[in-house]
């Protein structure tokens, strides 16, 4: 191969440390080759320098005689001081696994990602952080159940870790931004590409309130399926605890309990109703011997934040917590009889008889529309109601 040096880098950029750096970049952004490859190539070079500037068929040696050719045709394009330089200007973070910066969580893993993009800031190392993970197409009763969690885990001092996802995630990680909590977006994409774009202002939420988007994908790299599970191994390398909200028996959420099991991380799930659907992921995990997450306390003990764990504000969320209930402020009259779940009128006026209270069908149909006019309560399918969070 052609030897190329960038004579500027050193004095641009400051120093052959920096000049490495974007030698790493080139490497990371090599066609079909991976971070397995990588460790291979830097056991015989030492260096990206180094590999940038090997030979032909020194590189064939290593890799074959395909790989070979593509690092060469790859690199005849790239230019070394352009493309960093390029990285730069859009505010990315890039670092390898050999950087003090890198998060410790992930080195820990049996192979850590060899590259890691940030825009906005990393995780702190000292501060505990749970991933809060589900189903995308969730009901009302996992959006409310996502929000509450989350929301008092961020409160708590927790950082709230996910992939930004429609539905549970995204829901989770709207409601640490709430709270004014931390949280941190990893992405199957680039850091710059946001997806789903339905989210694009979580994703800048999330920049301006000192969170991170992560992606072990470089820039510009689009989000393809395969991207997914290593989105999902770094989300559960990055959290302490796994808490599934809601998830059916067949979904993406179990790639991520799997890793995190295999990591030694604990999981948690939210039980639900044996006939939701939704729910059946979680009720099959707890079963297995997963933690049963009734309310956020339980997680936070696993976390040991309620043991004052060094760094966060444990005694604010226990003096919090005595002031005001987990599942949110008590509500007068019907509205204290709805939850998550969608109840039909017969429902709601069953369990208003259980408390000792009755209301004709009639009053009960025109306070439920009242109600819903005030934006307390919502309909749903059919003759159904729900209670409506404002988080």
């Amino acid at each position: 191969m052609q030897k190329r040096h960038v004579i500027r880098l050193q004095t641009i950029w400051g120093g052959a440390d920096m000049e490495e750096r974007a030698y790493q970049y080139w490497l990371h952004n090599l066609p079909g080759v991976g971070d397995r490859s990588i460790e291979k190539l830097l056991k015989v070079f030492g260096s990206a320098k180094e590999i940038y500037n090997a030979g032909t068929k020194t590189l064939e040696k290593v890799l074959g005689e395909k790989a070979g050719e593509k690092i060469v045709d790859f690199t005849r394009c790239w230019d070394i001081e352009k493309s960093y330089e390029k990285l730069i200007s859009k505010n990315i973070l890039f670092l390898t696994v050999e950087d003090r910066q890198y998060p410790e969580r992930l080195k820990k893993l049996e192979h850590p990602p060899y590259a890691l993009y940030c825009m906005g800031k990393l995780p702190e190392e000292q501060r505990p952080a749970a991933a809060v993970i589900g189903a995308r197409e969730c009901s009302e009763y996992g959006s409310y159940v996502a929000r509450a969690f989350a929301g008092e885990m961020a409160k708590a001092g927790v950082a709230i870790v996910s992939g930004m996802a429609r539905g549970i995630d995204g829901i989770g990680q709207r409601a640490a931004i709430e709270r004014k909590g931390k949280t941190y977006a990893v992405l199957g994409c680039g850091v710059d590409v946001c997806y789903p774009a339905s989210n694009r202002r979580l994703y800048q939420e999330i920049i301006d309130m000192d969170g991170g988007i992560l992606s072990s994908f470089p820039p510009g790299t689009q989000p393809l399926k395969r991207h997914f599970p290593e989105r999902n191994r770094i989300v559960a390398g990055l959290s302490d605890v796994v808490l599934v909200v809601e998830a059916r028996l067949k979904s993406g959420t179990w790639i991520t309990v799997d890793m995190a099991l295999e990591q030694g991380k604990s999981v948690y799930a939210v039980p639900g109703r044996l006939t939701d659907r939704l729910s059946d992921g979680c009720n099959y995990l707890i079963r297995q011997g997963a933690g049963i997450a009734l309310t956020p306390k339980d997680v936070l003990s696993e976390l040991s934040v309620l043991e004052n764990r060094k760094g966060i504000n444990g005694n604010k969320w226990q003096e919090e917590q005595a002031k005001e209930p987990v599942w949110g402020k008590q509500e007068e009259g019907i509205v204290r009889f709805l939850d998550g779940y969608p109840k039909s009128p017969d429902e709601i006026m069953e369990n208003m008889q259980k408390s000792g209270e009755t209301i004709e069908l009639t009053d009960l149909l025109a306070e439920l529309m009242e109600l819903c006019m005030e934006k307390k309560i919502r309909r749903t399918g059919g003759n159904y109601f729900v209670r409506v969070y404002d988080g």
